[in-house]
């Protein structure tokens, strides 16, 4: 997926699966059954992840909600999360276009602990009466800062909680009993590293890039020419350098062929083939007529 904002394109990873998650204002047992309303008490259940910010570094999540069947209704939920040891309320936000997914982003400072909770909103007395809220979908995290170069590692533990009503509310004593057990991750552990959205550069940097890659290749094509050269010289050099002696057999011949490879190059000949000595003949300078 990528943005662009202020000509800048950003590249934002995918989200990272966590596990499933299940909100439930509902009688455990069927109340049709004979006898089964004396037993059948509601069940309010919600969803917890605790997320530890190992890193250090400040981090910016975003939390997306999935469920289909049955879907999410936003009214019937609330969303409390607890950062400084105080519970902030809100609403999960849709995303645009996509009636099953809701996000939700929570902020977290460097080695710094978060609790964020999904639940059945049972402060309407209407969802209580019914009793009949079932919602099921499983929960994806993103990371929105830092950027991709700075990996964070997150400690992710999600459980379900819940608390068993009576039926009557209304009795002198109640019995209220409480549930909680920890869901499996998609890793199948709570360590997540994961990176943030990476910054597309600019056109102009791009440019400039190029053209420092295209001067480095020139000085690296220069360095190969010139490192093609040496040998050549190296030869006359040693030449004349073994034993303190010159092989003068030897540097004719090489000089000849020098110049055969001149001459081809440049189409004309510097010596004609008649005037040219034969390799180790005594050579003496002759008047041209």
């Amino acid at each position: 997926m990528t943005d662009i904002s202020n000509g800048i394109g950003i590249i934002r990873q995918r989200p990272t699966l966590v596990s499933t998650f299940e909100l439930l204002v509902k009688p455990i047992t069927p109340v049709t059954a004979p006898g089964g309303g004396a037993v059948a008490r509601t069940v309010v259940q919600g969803y917890f992840l605790t997320i530890a910010n190992t890193s250090n570094s400040n981090v910016r999540l975003t939390l997306q909600f999935t469920a289909t069947t049955p879907q999410l209704n936003v009214a019937d939920t609330v969303t409390i999360s607890d950062v400084t040891g105080a519970n902030n309320f809100s609403d999960l936000t849709p995303v645009p276009g996509d009636p099953n997914r809701f996000t939700f982003s929570v902020g977290i400072s460097a080695n710094d602990t978060a609790l964020v909770t999904l639940l059945p909103d049972v402060t309407k007395p209407e969802i209580l009466q019914a009793a009949n809220l079932e919602i099921r979908g499983y929960v994806e995290i993103l990371v929105n800062s830092p950027s991709a170069a700075t990996p964070v590692n997150l400690l992710l533990t999600p459980e379900q909680r819940g608390t068993f009503l009576p039926q009557d509310l209304t009795i002198r004593n109640l019995d209220f009993d409480q549930l909680a057990y920890s869901l499996p991750t998609s890793t199948g552990g709570s360590l997540f590293t994961l990176t943030g959205p990476l910054a597309l550069k600019s056109t102009k940097e791009l440019k400039i890039e190029v053209k420092e890659f295209e001067k480095v290749q020139k000085d690296k094509d220069f360095e190969k020419i010139q490192a093609e050269k040496l040998p050549e010289t190296s030869q006359v050099e040693n030449l004349a350098s073994a034993d303190g002696s010159n092989d003068l057999q030897r540097l004719i011949g090489l000089m000849a062929q020098r110049l055969d490879q001149i001459e081809q190059a440049n189409g004309q000949s510097f010596i004609q083939p008649q005037e040219r000595p034969s390799v180790g003949q005594q050579v003496v300078n002759q008047p041209r007529n």
